[in-house]
């Protein structure tokens, strides 16, 4: 990543407008890195999104969080019941190097701690739970954790190491990521300061060969068995959900309403196929995400409601027609556009998927129309 980033305007060359600075030269210490992304977890969140490591919506949980071996910085809940790991070091933080085992060691002791009990769960715009406690120690117990180092400048001896340091973990179903929080001040010292989240390097988990040797008879002799487990076993994998697959599901938890919009959508889909496509869930009940440009225009729950992400409506549809959809759904599900991350639940989706899927197609047509 750059030390240097370069604004320019309509007609105008561009020229340097911000250069990297530390943590320390702007006099923030460690606490401001948490409290950060405890009060907006899209800072850490957004990266792994873009690179496929979640695709939920997630919230702040706890901050120093106590486990039997010490304090996680930041805990976050995802709406499927995933937790996420966070642990905060600044590049001037002599212990910055060890984080990693520090985190490892965290995150082997938090179903002791969830066995004594689960945090109260944050609720929504709504007061509803905005995750089911079933889905957290269920997650929980399988090692289904998003495990994320997040730092002023990491050190890039961490990268090396997270991949030999996991080896003996990665039967477990634990992601990682590491990610550089970079800060940028103006070059004139005027204005606001800059925050760029980068993803330096992660971690899939991934199925793991397990050795055996199994000692047998009178006389002692040793045979080798070698097995392949993803996971501890007994602990259903985390869902891997695919067209077929979600609309199987979808056959049987959702209302015949909702089907028949996702059908709906799925066909729309086909007819921009290029520009328009549809992305699949890895929770517990799935989902389909109908995307333009890479960026999420809604999205249906496996058990029938519907969600939006309108951070992305710009990036999906231009800023006009944007701010014209948004216009629209506010209209149409008013309460829902009120929350931080829109969820439409199921008795209210039956009655307003007409209407909101002649907005998506009416939307789409007149994108296709501008841009012919």
């Amino acid at each position: 990543m750059s030390d240097q980033l370069f604004t320019f305007g309509q007609g105008q060359p561009p020229r340097l407008g911000y250069e990297r600075c530390s943590a320390k030269d702007l006099g923030l210490d460690e606490s401001w890195l948490r409290d950060a992304i405890f009060q907006n977890p899209e800072l850490v969140i957004d990266p792994c999104r873009a690179a496929g490591l979640t695709d939920d919506e997630w919230y702040p949980w706890q901050r120093e969080f106590r486990v039997e071996v010490g304090q996680i910085d930041v805990l976050l809940l995802s709406s499927q019941g995933r937790v996420a790991v966070v642990e905060t070091k600044l590049a001037t933080n002599p212990d910055r190097r060890r984080v990693l085992a520090q985190a490892l060691d965290y995150l082997a002791h938090l179903p002791d701690q969830f066995d004594d009990g689960v945090p109260e769960i944050p609720q929504d715009e709504n007061g509803q739970p905005v995750a089911a406690q079933e889905d957290v120690l269920e997650t929980v117990a399988q090692g289904d954790i998003l495990v994320i180092i997040a730092s002023d400048e990491l050190d890039p001896r961490v990268a090396k190491l997270s991949r030999s340091l996991l080896s003996d973990h990665l039967v477990k179903q634990w992601d990682l990521a590491l990610i550089d929080l970079a800060l940028y001040r103006p070059v004139d010292a005027s204005g606001s300061y800059i925050i760029v989240p980068h993803l330096r390097n992660l971690v899939r988990s991934e199925p793991r060969q397990v050795v055996r040797v199994v000692v047998e008879g009178e006389t002692p002799s040793a045979r080798i068995e070698v097995e392949r487990i993803t996971s501890d076993q007994g602990a259903p994998a985390r869902q891997k959900w695919d067209e077929s697959r979600f609309f199987r599901y979808l056959e049987v938890a959702a209302p015949p309403a909702i089907r028949e919009f996702a059908s709906q959508l799925r066909d729309l889909a086909s007819q921009y196929r290029g520009s328009v496509t549809l992305g699949w869930g890895t929770g517990k009940h799935g989902s389909m995400v109908l995307k333009r440009n890479n960026g999420a225009l809604i999205e249906i729950r496996g058990r029938g409601s519907i969600r939006f992400r309108p951070s992305k409506f710009t990036r999906a549809l231009g800023k006009a027609a944007a701010k014209e959809y948004r216009l629209a759904l506010e209209k149409l599900v008013p309460e829902a556009m009120a929350m931080n991350y829109p969820r439409v639940p199921v008795r209210e989706a039956e009655k307003v998927v007409p209407a909101l899927f002649e907005l998506v197609r009416r939307t789409l047509d007149r994108i296709k129309e501008r841009d012919d």
